[in-house]
């Protein structure tokens, strides 16, 4: 489901302002700003609607998405949206629980400035409980390795789940681990192409690369005399040049003394091109790649001696081509010979829904695979990639962290816990501050069972009494109710957890360090656009301001 609202964050600052009271705080700024995508949170997350001022429609539950389109005007507004950024980029997930849990750690701190406590007191609490957290987070841990499909199935599976129902979610798990699995886990030999017109079922694992003919600038020759449209046990030949009779280059001019010259010139071309195809035909080659133009004549000549022509091949694809294959590129035709080709067990030009397209399989050189994705729009089909993509970091995440944790919230739970336990032990001013932070944790579990419609206070009193007789790996399941997550198969890569306990920490002691807000021209250097975690980038008492440009508004809300 999904509504438009008004921003959080302008309807504070419209009140603040209609009513002469002061701006909001850093803590009320980032608790609007969480509340912009804190409903999306976990399965049960409700999409946002994202209306341009074109009229552009974007439907999505995905929080990072939802900010990453907010043209955001306050400091610390600004401060947190680069945090999820940063959370995004580091390990594929997370946005919005760094967020939340953002949201919490300055809530929290605010109370306890309230009371007496210095901010610098405030950070170096949290500082011990993030390093107490992060270093207990591996005995929670549970082994994952290359032969554990299940569990890596699991993992991808958490990408999708509160975005597709849970069919498309199987299959877009099984999709992205047998897609690793065809190139050894390496992900920079294995591809991604989406193409609307078709439903998600149709979406398959190609061994080899999938170029497109059609999107982009590349072509197979279209004249009068087609080529072949399948090759088996194809040579491929690879030029990384043009294909044609060379032109002066600049201006000048060329005088003809007659028809002689005239039908001498015309010779001259009809042998540059006839040595052209020669060569490729002595080669043995099948197929040519070229990475620019060819000459029309020649690929007429090319199509009737049987050799399939593909011209302005895309730089990308033309290098993973060249490696799949086998085939070391020339710079000339004429420096071609046999030992130059390449080889494919099949190329095969085919239709992708509307779109050309032509398929390289079974290559001589290093293994590839291409995941062809399917969606009936072009925007599902973007919606489809996006999807497999943060499928893929997730399971290649969790075989670099060597183990998964169990998610619902069950590993925030778990750590909170121990740090309460562990604030007894710190001494000074600080233990408040521990405190602090282990309660904040607990902000994962308690939205998981809002969203699902459970009251939040009832779900963390059984998850708490749960975890303190031993159930680690209780988490709150999809319907509100706790459940054993790891038998569930809700699963997660400890890396994203380690990291939002990271950037959490790193933004709230930015914002937390900062106690005035100076506007200051933007000549005076390139830090007053804001900055990242210096006077720029966040404080009390600086007026949020937020506006609509590029064609998104500041937030869509339920």
């Amino acid at each position: 489901m999904s509504d438009v609202a008004r921003s959080p964050l302008r309807e504070a600052e419209r009140k603040a302002d209609d009513a002469g009271e002061p701006a909001p705080t850093p803590a009320e700024s980032a608790r609007a700003l969480a509340g912009t995508v804190r409903s999306t949170f976990g399965p049960n997350g409700r999409d946002k609607m994202l209306v341009g001022s074109d009229g552009t429609v974007v439907v999505t539950n995905d929080g990072a998405r939802v900010l990453d389109r907010l043209d955001v005007e306050d400091p610390v507004a600004r401060v947190l949206s680069r945090a999820v950024r940063t959370q995004r980029a580091r390990v594929g997930d997370g946005a919005t629980g760094t967020l939340l849990l953002v949201d919490e750690l300055l809530s929290a701190a605010a109370s306890l400035v309230g009371d007496g406590y210095h901010a610098t007191t405030v950070v170096e609490g949290y500082a011990l409980a993030a390093a107490r957290a992060r270093e207990r987070l591996p005995t929670h841990e549970l082994a994952v390795g290359a032969s554990d499909g299940e569990r890596l199935r699991s993992v991808a599976k958490a990408a999708v789940t509160g975005r597709w129902d849970d069919a498309a979610a199987e299959r877009f798990a099984g999709l992205a681990v047998s897609g690793l699995r065809a190139v050894d886990f390496d992900a920079s030999r294995l591809d991604l192409c989406a193409y609307p017109g078709g439903e998600l079922r149709e979406s398959a694992l190609l061994d080899g690369v999938l170029v497109d003919t059609d999107t982009s600038s590349t072509g197979v020759e279209d004249g009068a005399v087609e080529g072949p449209r399948t090759l088996v046990d194809a040579r491929v030949a690879m030029l990384d040049a043009e294909l044609t009779v060379e032109t002066p280059r600049g201006t000048g001019s060329l005088g003809l003394n007659g028809p002689e010259e005239l039908d001498a010139l015309r010779e001259h071309e009809r042998s540059v091109r006839t040595e052209a195809v020669r060569t490729l035909s002595e080669a043995g080659a099948d197929v040519l790649f070229c990475q620019k133009s060819v000459d029309g004549a020649v690929r007429s000549e090319l199509a009737r001696a049987g050799v399939l022509v593909v011209e302005r091949t895309r730089r990308d694809e033309f290098d993973a081509l060249a490696r799949a294959t086998g085939a070391d590129p020339v710079m000339s035709v004429t420096d071609l010979a046999r030992e130059n080709l390449g080889r494919a067990d099949e190329v095969r030009r085919r239709t992708v829904g509307t779109a050309d397209a032509l398929a390289a399989t079974g290559g001589a050189g290093e293994s590839r695979a291409t995941l062809l994705l399917r969606g009936g729009t072009p925007h599902v089909a973007e919606e489809t990639e996006r999807i497999v993509e943060d499928c893929l970091a997730l399971v290649r995440g969790a075989l670099r962290d060597g183990g998964v944790l169990a998610g619902g919230g069950a590993a925030a739970t778990a750590l909170a816990g121990d740090l309460s336990s562990h604030a007894r032990a710190v001494g000074g001013r600080e233990q408040a501050a521990v405190e602090a932070f282990a309660d904040s944790l607990e902000a994962i579990p308690r939205q998981l069972a809002r969203n699902a419609g459970r009251d939040p206070v009832d779900a963390l009193v059984e998850l708490r009494t749960r975890h303190h007789e031993g159930d680690s790996t209780v988490g709150v399941g999809r319907s509100g109710a706790l459940r054993e997550m790891v038998e569930a198969g809700v699963l997660e890569p400890p890396s994203v957890l380690d990291s939002t306990l990271a950037t959490a920490l790193e933004t709230v002691s930015a914002v937390l360090r900062v106690d005035d807000v100076l506007a200051v021209d933007a000549a005076d250097g390139p830090g007053s656009d804001g900055g990242s975690g210096g006077a720029g980038g966040g404080g009390s008492g600086a007026p949020p301001r937020s506006r609509a440009t590029g064609g998104y508004p500041w937030a869509i809300g339920h």
